[in-house]
């Protein structure tokens, strides 16, 4: 009989190292999968970050532009300010050497930034777009929107 428990002790030790063994490998799986799941989710944090960094310099941007256009307000009610997208202000005004600035602040603070004005009976429609991070070469630009009574 205590032959018998022996080989049965034996055998029970064998076993239990096994299943540790097993337990250790799917505890690695699972602490594998949660840490490449918190990588996903800080790349992504890091993606949205940097969007929102440049909508929110965009915005800035407009709100600047906006500032110059009331402080030359008769040029900007006379239509001095309007401006398209992809189009170079001309002339040597006040309003031209504001828009320019702006134009080349975009060009400079955001990926593929340029913006459009547009002013219809003191209300004025400041419109900034540019190439978010992270997006593709022919998705759709981002684009922020300021409207407002000058």
């Amino acid at each position: 009989m205590s032959h018998r428990r022996s080989a049965e002790r034996r055998c029970s030790g064998r076993r239990s190292r096994g299943v540790s063994l097993v337990e250790v490998l799917v505890a690695t799986v699972l602490v594998s999968i949660g840490l490449l799941t918190l990588a996903s989710l800080q790349a992504l944090s890091l993606k949205r970050g940097s969007s929102a960094a440049l909508r929110t310099e965009a915005v800035g941007q407009s709100y600047d532009l906006l500032d110059r256009m009331r402080a030359n307000r008769a040029q900007a009610i006379g239509g001095q300010y309007n401006l398209a997208f992809e189009q170079a202000p001309s002339g040597n005004t006040l309003a031209s050497a504001d828009l320019a600035d702006w134009k080349d602040a975009l060009l400079a603070k955001l990926p593929e930034g340029d913006g459009q004005v547009l002013v219809e009976a003191q209300v004025v429609t400041i419109t900034v777009r540019w190439r978010d991070i992270g997006v593709a070469e022919d998705a759709a630009p981002a684009t922020a929107s300021l409207r407002t009574q000058l």
